[in-house]
């Protein structure tokens, strides 16, 4: 029934795109496979208005007013770093860190060819055929001039301890030209598109969504991921489960309770789980007088037999609980997982 509904949506789209004016690529298709340069580029632009080019800066603990990115985690520490090549390749030098650290580079496409957790040396990020500084450097190779260094940092009661590390992170060079093109597409095209990508959401697996080069996943599941989740990464460092309704199918309430049951062995030990709530209506994180947005290893107690469970309701009840308050959906974070683990939760409404 849901593969006939998607099926309906889509052809529903595709008759709004054909009462569109003709005009070169003003097609569906074109808008699906523009819309992560769409979203990169605008991310891009808004940042540049309050940073230099090549340079960090940096979040904190993130709270419901952040809206830089769109579901972002609670208990991190993100830096960016918008730059671009078009001079020269770029070196990026890291910190060691104890705890989780990972080291993200992505392009204007949304291709993100290097996740790295707690990396061991520098990054060299650099375009095909750009000659390589000598020394030793992990290489990262960009399809575009402009692209984005996004490092996330676990924040376990050890906040100054994190910003002493953020001025070890470093980038020689980046301050290259950071214009970028975004193609224009009519109002109708876009309308349907937009319907399109939509209608996708529902069926995306998080964990195919993401790669690390051009035409190593579909542009509409790309498209999609881009859309929850704005910054997601593929499978290797992170998995990713969003969990949108109870056992029965219905979306979750901000009057209801629920308890969510995260599987055991998810992650290797040097890895960790995160469970975070997002509003519904704007995929950001729910106010709350708790300023609790999350559980993750560090902060919530296992059951004895490794699963953790979650209690999602209006206050912050219950075990290891997280407030609501409004209509919601949750996602799973899995940090250096296990290769195939089942990353299914399971929800019963209380």
């Amino acid at each position: 029934m849901r593969i006939s509904l998607l099926a309906v949506l889509l052809s529903f789209a595709l008759l709004l795109a054909a009462q569109a004016p003709a005009r070169a690529l003003d097609t569906v298709e074109e808008y699906i496979r523009e819309y992560p340069n769409q979203e990169q580029v605008k991310m891009m632009r808004a940042w540049l208005q309050k940073h230099k080019k090549g340079t960090f800066s940096f979040t904190g603990l993130v709270d419901p007013k952040d809206t830089t990115v769109v579901t972002p985690q609670a208990t991190v520490d993100y830096g960016y770093n918008w730059f671009s090549l078009s001079e020269g390749p770029a070196v990026l030098r890291v910190p060691a860190y104890d705890k989780f650290f990972s080291v993200s580079i992505f392009d204007m496409k949304h291709n993100v060819p290097a996740v790295i957790a707690n990396p061991k040396k520098p990054l060299l990020i650099k375009r095909p055929g750009q000659k390589a500084p000598p020394g030793d450097f992990t290489v990262v190779e960009l399809e575009t001039d402009q692209g984005l260094v996004l490092t996330r940092m676990v924040v376990v009661d050890n906040l100054e301890q994190v910003k002493r590390l953020r001025k070890k992170l470093a980038m020689q060079g980046g301050k290259g030209d950071m214009d970028r093109d975004v193609q224009r597409f009519s109002p109708q095209t876009e309308k349907a598109a937009q319907a399109v990508i939509e209608a996708m959401v529902p069926f995306l697996n998080p964990d195919t969504a993401f790669g690390a080069k051009s035409g190593q996943v579909g542009e509409l599941s790309l498209a999609a991921g881009v859309r929850i989740g704005q910054l997601g990464t593929p499978p290797g460092t992170v998995r990713y489960r969003t969990i949108m309704t109870d056992s029965q199918g219905r979306p979750f309430s901000g009057k209801d309770t629920y308890v969510l049951t995260v599987p055991a062995n998810i992650v290797k030990k040097s890895g960790y789980y995160s469970i975070t709530i997002y509003g519904k209506d704007n995929k950001l994180l729910i106010p709350n007088s708790q300023k609790r947005y999350d559980r993750t290893t560090y902060s919530s107690k296992p059951n004895p037999d490794g699963t953790y469970t979650i209690t999602l309701s209006p206050q912050g009840d219950g075990l290891n609980g997280i407030p609501t308050g409004k209509p919601f959906y949750a996602i799973l974070r899995a940090y250096v997982p296990v290769e195939g683990a089942d990353l299914t939760v399971k929800v019963n409404k209380k």
